[in-house]
């Protein structure tokens, strides 16, 4: 019945007034005798909740005129008894009670009539009731058939999309498969490629391992004719060396020979050249000291020691200068000490250029390297800074003491 009340509601609502009224009808007591009040108040009524129903409506009004046809029952025909003569008075009194009877048969009759009118329309509104209860069930079934349908509707679209969707699946499975099977065709491909790649390679380092190995046979062999040429060469060489050396010897015995012939030359040289050297310097004292004499006989006031202060004076003045040029080009040897000191004697030309081989030693520092260095540096830095005129005599031969 919910169910009922929930798909169909009006229905249902115009049933429950439609009892409510007629138990309303019943409890009340309705006057059947007056029949323009009680039957149209109730017509009224049933007109009433009636009018959402037109099935309900329309069998009221087949029940209305099918009790407007139905001939009213005729009232009973009872034997009138014949009345006794009575006294006037008598007469009216029953006159009065046969008036009284008839109207009170008639309203028996009207009251059976209306009576009956009440069950037809009772009769009425149960069979609409049962209209709208079965058009409410007709209506339920209705519904649920639509209901029915739906749900068939929506499982018919639940299937296609569960059938759309296995399809989808089945295609998507299917184009898996086929990525996979074209994947597995790659690989296979992919594999065959690098077999062929890996073959093609093989047989390369193959052929380079063979052609290296041909080389290093050829390398080997070249190799040991190299070694064959070399070792005759150097044994060839050996030889030339050895002659060489044989040679060399007998060559540096013989510059030995001219180096010793050539040093006592150089001695004896050397050795005249200080003597001439001392006959100058003696010389040149003799004409330093005329001069001075003259000098002094000229002026007795100069002191005696005038010319030593001079020739001084002149030294102290160049030898510093001669000393920085030697410095320039002398190198100190790698065995040599910082204190050593050599003096040398030398010979210069006008314009300080060295006489040479006029350079010797004449107090040695004890270290050959030394002295040797000091004689190369004088000769190197030729020519020297001297002055010019009669104070060149002073440096024209004389000793030089080098000290770095």
């Amino acid at each position: 019945m919910w169910q009922i009340f929930k798909r169909y509601p009006r229905a249902y609502l115009w049933s429950v007034l439609l009892h409510l009224a007629l138990l309303v009808l019943m409890l009340t007591g309705v006057d059947w005798l007056v029949r323009n009040q009680n039957v149209g108040g109730f017509e009224n009524m049933i007109q009433a909740q009636m009018n959402a129903s037109p099935e309900i409506e329309r069998r009221v009004e087949a029940l209305r005129a099918a009790a407007a046809l139905r001939p009213e029952p005729e009232p009973e025909l009872r034997p009138v008894p014949v009345p006794e003569p009575r006294s006037e008075p008598e007469s009216e009194q029953a006159d009065a009670e046969a008036a009284a009877a008839l109207i009170t048969e008639q309203q028996m009759a009207e009251h059976a009539r209306l009576h009956a009118i009440r069950q037809a329309e009772l009769e009425a509104q149960r069979q609409a009731e049962l209209d709208a209860q079965r058009q409410a069930e007709l209506e339920a079934q209705r519904q649920a058939e639509l209901e029915a349908q739906r749900q068939a509707e929506l499982e018919a679209q639940r299937q296609a999309e569960l059938e759309a969707q296995r399809q989808a699946e089945q295609e998507a499975r299917y184009q898996a498969e086929q990525a996979r099977r074209e994947a597995e065709d790659k690989i296979r491909r992919d594999i065959a490629e690098l077999a062929e790649r890996r073959a093609a390679e093989e047989a390369r380092r193959r052929k380079d391992r063979e052609e290296r190995r041909r080389q290093a046979a050829e390398a080997q062999r070249q190799e040991r004719e190299e070694q064959d040429r070399l070792e005759a060469e150097a044994i060839a060489r050996r030889a030339a060396q050895e002659a060489e050396r044989r040679a060399a010897e007998e060559q540096a015995r013989r510059d030995a020979q001219l180096a010793r012939r050539r040093q006592a030359e150089q001695q004896r040289r050397m050795a005249e050249e200080r003597r001439q050297a001392e006959a100058r310097e003696r010389a040149l004292d003799a004409a330093l000291q005329a001069e001075l004499e003259a000098q002094r006989h000229a002026a007795e006031t100069i002191p005696g020691q005038q010319t030593a202060a001079a020739r001084a004076q002149i030294a102290s003045k160049w030898v510093p200068a001669i000393t920085s040029r030697v410095k320039q080009f002398w190198v100190r040897p790698s065995v040599s000490r910082a204190d050593l000191q050599t003096t040398v004697n030398l010979r210069l030309q006008p314009g300080g250029a060295v006489v040479q081989g006029s350079v010797r030693i004449i107090e040695s520092s004890g270290n050959a390297a030394f002295d040797q260095s000091v004689v190369v540096a004088v000769n190197q830095a030729s020519p020297l800074p001297v002055p010019d005129g009669r104070e060149f005599e002073l440096f024209r031969d004389f000793n030089f003491k080098f000290r770095p």
